[in-house]
């Protein structure tokens, strides 16, 4: 059916045959006119062409070679020093000595010797006095019966004699320490002795006692 219609449509394949035929037409007068020289133109220009390069990575850090282990020089081979022969000196000959015997000195005759005196043995002051007798009783108290005992302390000079005296004690009543220190002011002792020697002994202490009999 459709063969039928076709071949009763002449002029539609005519009209597709004609409009074929200009475009081939067309195309050949555009090819001789210089439009297909500007074509062949375009084609023909040069083609510039730019080499890039590969950027490479820079290369790693690579540490140093570590220098060369330093070797010490080896130490001189010892060396013994030469010995040295030392030739013994000769051994003096002995030279005989003579031995001088001194004649024995004349002995002096014995030289008599003073006899040291006999040594006086140090002592402190005597407790008695050498003079001044013994001191008076109070009578006061030896009415009342009673005893007392007083301390006396004193510088003694190197002649005996006391003076400084002070009442450093006293039992019984003022009137025992009162009688003890006139009797030692007026009292002459014997005086210390050191090598042989009288000193003075400073704050001796006399020791008075009053007792009833």
């Amino acid at each position: 059916m459709n063969f039928t219609q076709q071949q009763k449509s002449p002029g539609r394949q005519l009209t597709g045959f004609a409009v074929v035929v200009l475009l081939h037409v067309g195309l050949i007068y555009a090819l001789v006119t210089g439009l297909g020289s500007n074509i062949v133109e375009v084609i023909k220009a040069p083609i510039e062409t730019k080499i890039i390069e590969e950027v490479k990575p820079p290369p790693p850090d690579v540490p140093p070679p570590p220098p060369p282990p330093k070797l010490a020089a080896p130490p001189p081979p010892y060396i013994p020093p030469p010995e040295i022969q030392i030739a013994k000196p000769p051994a003096p000959t002995p030279v005989p000595t003579v031995a001088t015997v001194a004649p024995p000195a004349p002995q002096a005759p014995p030289v008599a010797r003073p006899q040291a005196a006999p040594a006086v043995p140090d002592s402190e002051v005597s407790a008695r006095p050498i003079s001044g007798g013994s001191p008076k009783y109070p009578p006061r108290m030896l009415d009342q019966g009673r005893e007392g005992h007083v301390d006396v302390t004193c510088d003694v000079d190197t002649d005996g004699k006391t003076s400084n005296c002070t009442v450093t004690s006293v039992t019984g009543g003022q009137a025992f320490a009162d009688s003890a220190l006139e009797y030692v002011k007026t009292a002459r002792y014997k005086p210390a002795i050191k090598n042989g020697v009288a000193v003075a002994e400073p704050h001796h202490t006399f020791s008075i006692g009053f007792t009833l009999k």
